[in-house]
């Protein structure tokens, strides 16, 4: 069986990766001998990881602090990683907010758009090339059990999730013929800082974030998506039973 590297290449990109998921992904390539190129804005933290990963696994490790809400930020993730082969590409930093949508900051809403929906493109548009000449590659989008429906006071957040969910989906159909992987990943509540940061209770269903990734890891290649979890995955999906009107308002009901 082929190893990580030999499958998809040397090098996986992980945004978001100073904590939670981010930070899950980036240990679990390392251990699989994947050199790893670690983007966030906290810099300590990426620095610290990045030598923890260095020192444990023997891999090569870089770390971009980086906002991906800034306008140019690829031109500066581009001079960082210069001609390093990006073989796979973990779209996951991303945030939310709780609240009704009429009451809430506009600036923090549009910058959850750019993150979790531009941000993503963004760099999917540029390592993808590559990858397609290589004929090799994987590319995750880590989404959210919300995507899978319209969710009321966390409006704007399921609705990137909805986006994340269909481009995972999407470009895992388009990229089959170059032997490509593409995958949408769905967590339900993880403990991370995301919910902290979004002002919203966790609940008392809670995965770990080593858990989402393994989720991740042996879906990949298999299938267009994913969610973790069982009691996710009938979240996910009962909606489906349901006039849409009526899941709609049971989801507004559980916020």
């Amino acid at each position: 069986m082929k190893t990580l590297k030999e499958k998809y290449g040397e090098w996986a990109l992980i945004t978001g990766a100073s904590a939670g998921i981010g930070e899950a992904f980036a240990r679990y390539l390392a251990r699989a001998g994947l050199d790893v190129i670690l983007v966030a804005r906290r810099k300590e933290r990426l620095e610290a990881l990045a030598s923890h990963l260095m020192q444990e696994h023997r891999v090569q490790a870089l770390s971009v602090p980086l906002d991906l809400t800034d306008a140019h930020f690829m031109e500066t993730l581009a001079e960082g990683v210069r001609d390093r082969e990006v073989g796979m590409l973990i779209n996951n930093a991303g945030y939310g907010s709780t609240g009704r949508f009429v009451e809430r900051d506009l600036q923090w809403e549009a910058d959850m758009v750019r993150l979790n929906c531009w941000a993503p493109t963004v760099l999917t548009h540029h390592y993808l090339p590559p990858m397609v000449e290589r004929r090799k590659g994987a590319i995750i989008f880590v989404g959210s059990v919300v995507g899978h429906k319209p969710t009321p006071f966390m409006t704007t957040y399921s609705a990137t999730k909805a986006f994340n969910l269909f481009m995972g989906e999407g470009l895992w159909y388009e990229l089959r013929k170059y032997h490509i992987d593409a995958l949408a990943l769905s967590p339900g509540t993880t403990d991370t800082e995301f919910h902290q940061t979004a002002n919203m209770s966790r609940g008392p269903l809670v995965a770990t974030p080593e858990r989402v990734v393994r989720t991740a890891m042996k879906a990949l290649g298999r299938r267009p998506s994913v969610v973790d979890g069982r009691i996710n995955s009938v979240l996910a999906f009962a909606h489906r039973l349901v006039p849409r009107r009526a899941a709609v308002a049971l989801a507004g009901g559980i916020i």
